[in-house]
């Protein structure tokens, strides 16, 4: 993953000014994150990160923090001292850029460890799956009928 690439998406994409800012920007969320999600989470997740973020990952004190979207929400406004809708924003922004970004694992993989009211927030960017089933052939062109031919009746006399 390019790191710069991220850096530059994330700053147009949250109208940040400049790389330091968008760098805190995405160091905060993933630190909310990690807060969240299970310690094993973050293992599995951190090598896929570019080294100036697993960095800033590994050198922060983890802070045990509810699964849910408000626990997230309030924990990313404590990281960056950000206020109310600035902290939605923010992670939307940023999630929606390291799930487009990592291609192996990302964020999203791990919404299902989390509240339903935060897995659309993880999920940010990734593309809709398709859950709809193929619709099968009818059932009238499958199935081959042999042609029943009626055996003649005897005669009573």
């Amino acid at each position: 993953m390019d790191i710069d690439a991220l850096l530059a998406g994330v700053e147009r994409g949250a109208r940040l000014h400049g790389r330091r800012e968008s760098l805190r920007a995405v160091n905060g969320v993933l630190g909310a994150l990690a807060d969240v999600l299970p310690p094993r989470a973050m293992e599995l997740l951190g090598p896929h990160l570019p080294a100036e973020i697993g960095a800033g990952l590994a050198a922060r004190a983890r802070t045990e923090t509810p699964a849910s979207c408000r626990a997230f929400l309030d924990r990313i406004t404590a990281i960056l001292y950000v206020d109310q809708p600035d902290n939605a924003f923010l992670a939307r922004v940023v999630l929606e850029h390291l799930n487009t970004s990592l291609r192996v694992i990302s964020p999203a993989a791990f919404a299902h460890l989390v509240a339903a009211d935060l897995r659309p927030l993880l999920q940010a960017g990734r593309p809709a799956v398709a859950r709809n089933q193929p619709v099968p052939a009818p059932l009238a062109g499958r199935i081959r009928v042999p042609a029943a031919v009626p055996t003649p009746r005897k005669q009573l006399a």
